[in-house]
């Protein structure tokens, strides 16, 4: 992707979230799109939502299963970054109108004690740099349609 196609699909990822509408799968528009320029989308949103106002508290691995890489078609986890407005206290009030489809999902969440930087982190780091592990609830929401309109075809 060039950058202006990386801005261009950043943008429409962040007015989606924003008006809280999904938008066309973005590899029908960018068919050529690999998981490099995946993560320049990402670092595009990031910045954009940073703009905004939003502040970074954390990151995520996801799809850390084979079943869900096959399912979506790939071979590594992928990551994310968290937003502080992506935390809510527990047995807090989720507003309603937040998410577009939201899905909940089980997961392992890790809280730090000391940040993990570098090309050679051991597990040991891992494990010196974690305050303790704890259940969390994901919730997923997505703002990319399921269904094509032009084709029917339901995204996988």
């Amino acid at each position: 992707m060039t950058e202006s196609q990386v801005e261009d699909a950043a943008q429409r990822l962040f007015e989606a979230e924003r008006d809280r509408r999904q938008i066309r799968l973005l590899s029908l528009d960018f068919p050529d799109a690999t998981m490099d320029d995946a993560y320049r989308v990402q670092a595009a949103l990031v910045k954009r939502k940073v703009a905004s106002g939003l502040a970074i508290k954390g990151w995520k691995i996801g799809l850390t299963s084979k079943a869900m890489q096959a399912a979506l078609s790939i071979d590594i986890p992928d990551s994310g970054v968290l937003f502080d407005d992506m935390f809510f206290e527990d047995g807090g009030t989720v507003p309603a109108g937040r998410f577009i489809q939201p899905r909940i999902e089980a997961e392992i969440a890790f809280v730090m004690k000391a940040p993990l930087a570098g090309a050679d982190i051991s597990i040991e780091n891992v494990f010196d740099a974690t305050d303790y592990v704890t259940p969390a609830l994901e919730i997923l929401d997505t703002r990319i349609e399921r269904t094509n309109k032009e084709t029917g075809r339901i995204r996988t």
